[in-house]
């Protein structure tokens, strides 16, 4: 058998460490290598010049073709590129990173920023300068608003659309919140007096009014007047999964764990119990070591019964979250393991499976009576669900015979569209355990989808049609959540909230965070490209003034007593 030559690493090359340079230093090298080769006498050649400044030639050229690669203004480009603009572009840099991450918010946040960058020396910054400019900017972001929704939705299809709605409180009083779940657009984000189902539809319906839409499902837990609301618009109520899932387990996880961990500390106190026994020196007195024996008879008979009773305990915990979890995988109108469509009846089926060991497994824990009505109250939230379930698939079969396709067609739609639709849609959601177990389908999907003997033109308009339908189906209020806990962070933030500050948040989330697809939530939601809201700020808000020298400065003072003084 030929042997590894232990004499391999020496000749191999060491790895020479990459020099970091700062980038003051790059600047101040690169105008120094222009200097030397534009000199009028005693010209430099660039290999020179580079030798000279101690730098390879080719990492200098590297730095110039940098500098020159640039696509901003040229003075720009001049001024970073010199020794005081890198030194700025350092200082800028620094100060928003540390403001960024253990600097205070609102004014003075600001105030530091400007202190920190050296920028207070041409911009005023003082608190009541700040705060003027500030109102300014709301004034401007709240015009925009109404420009840019009048103009969207004068051009925008009219459509029924899902809406999410939850409240958020703070003090006693509450915030309505209503976001379309598909493209994220808020539609209602205020406070108000009360939550009752007439502020609920007195509210929505002046926004829907101003909008070309009609809401045509609503998706929220089981609260009464939420519910009520969506009868009176009109729309159909979705149950939303995540707090059906959390009903659940706040009956069913803390008792279940608890007697699984009491089970693991009386296991372990008794294998200790046991293993002193066992570790006893022999008796030799025949009577005192039958006595011995059947103490340690005794004590491995109660260790190896607990162990029972543990693994029992613990199979017991895990067992009712797996029905937790399965629940989840079941709520959605296709089967994830096979592709194929679902049936209401058979997901109302699949639900009481894990609902009967939800049931044996409390009943053999014997939880308390409380317990039991939490899981009542969640078992009437799935049959909310299985009703919406219904609801769906009759939406769904009117929409497939809308489309005029034949038999054949109509298969294909129903066995490879619109589960690939879904998926596609979903599959960003699912966890990465999810995907690994979704893989195979969507790729066997995907080659169907390829191989199949339509037009390509024709099968992008499937599929469009197909992502159309699964947007229909929703099942959680997750974006609504995320917002409440958005709008809490802010007021933790600023400790307080005026109307205008919040309609400002609201418009900043639908007209300037973007995705990774670089879109807007207006721009999904209207379907329609908007003005870039930074840059209209930019170009129409008057930033403030050069701050004035104060004629109460406090130095001034001292030099004119001084001179006083001496006179």
């Amino acid at each position: 058998m030929d042997t590894v030559s232990e004499n391999t690493a020496q000749s191999a090359t060491k790895k020479r460490l990459k020099v970091h340079r700062p980038r003051g230093t790059i600047v101040r090298k690169v105008i120094a290598f222009q200097e030397l080769i534009n000199l009028e006498r005693d010209r430099k050649s660039e290999r020179d010049a580079a030798k000279l400044l101690e730098i390879p030639n080719s990492t200098m050229q590297a730095w110039r073709e940098q500098e020159n690669a640039r696509e901003t203004p040229v003075e720009l480009t001049e001024f970073f590129s010199t020794a005081a603009g890198i030194d700025f572009l350092q200082r800028n840099i620094m100060a928003v990173m540390k403001l960024m991450k253990c600097g205070p918010g609102g004014i003075r946040g600001m105030q530091e920023y400007l202190h920190n960058s050296g920028l207070d020396h041409f911009v005023a910054s003082s608190e009541g300068v700040l705060q003027n400019f500030w109102v300014r900017c709301e004034n401007y972001i709240i015009e925009f608003s109404k420009r840019e929704e009048t103009r969207l939705s004068a051009g925008m299809r009219h459509r029924k659309i899902t809406a999410g709605l939850d409240e958020m409180f703070r003090g006693k009083r509450p915030c309505l919140v209503a976001i379309e779940v598909v493209s994220n657009y808020i539609l209602l984000e205020k406070f108000t007096e009360d939550r009752t189902a007439d502020t609920w539809k007195k509210e929505l319906e002046s926004r829907v009014n101003a909008l070309n839409i009609k809401i045509g499902q609503v998706v929220s837990d089981l609260c009464g007047a939420i519910r009520s609301v969506t009868k009176a618009l009109g729309a159909e109520h979705i149950s939303e999964l995540f707090h059906a899932q959390y009903e659940i387990s706040k009956a069913t996880a803390a008792p279940l764990a608890a007697q699984e961990r009491y089970s693991k500390q009386a296991l372990n106190e008794m294998e200790e119990k046991f293993k002193k026994a066992s570790e006893r020196p022999r008796r030799l007195d025949k009577k005192e070591r039958q006595k011995q024996l059947r103490e340690i008879e005794e004590t491995r008979n109660t260790r190896d019964r607990l162990k029972i009773e543990f693994e029992e305990k613990a199979k017991r915990r895990e067992e009712v979250k797996m029905a937790i979890s399965e629940m989840g995988k079941i709520h959605h109108p296709i089967n994830l393991k096979t592709g194929a469509l679902q049936t209401a009846v058979g997901i109302e089926d699949r639900f009481n499976e894990q609902f009967k060991i939800i049931y044996d497994r409390a009943e053999e824990a014997n939880l308390s009576e409380p317990s039991i009505n939490r899981v009542e109250k969640a078992q009437k939230a799935f049959a909310a669900i299985v009703c919406y379930v219904k609801y769906f698939f009759t939406v769904y079969a009117a929409f497939v015979e809308s489309l005029g396709l034949g038999i054949e067609q109509e298969g294909f739609f129903n066995e490879v569209i619109f589960p690939l639709s879904y998926l596609k849609m979903i599959w960003k959601r699912l966890p990465k355990r999810g995907k690994e177990e979704n893989k195979q389908l969507l790729q066997s999907l995907e080659i169907k989808i390829r191989d199949a003997p339509w037009p390509e033109e024709l099968k992008q308009e499937w599929m469009k049609k197909g992502r159309e339908m699964a947007e229909i189906f929703q099942r959680s209020s997750s974006c609504v959540e995320g917002r409440n806990g958005v709008l809490s962070l802010n007021y933790h933030r600023f400790h307080r909230l005026n109307e205008r500050t919040i309609k400002v948040f609201t418009i900043i989330h639908n007209f300037d965070v973007r995705r990774s697809d670089g879109t807007t939530a207006a721009e999904r939601f209207f379907e329609a490209k908007h003005d870039n809201l930074f840059e209209c700020l930019v170009a129409n808000v008057r930033i403030p003034n050069r701050p004035k020298k104060q004629h109460h400065d406090i130095e001034k003072r001292l030099q004119g007593w001084k001179k006083r003084l001496a006179a």
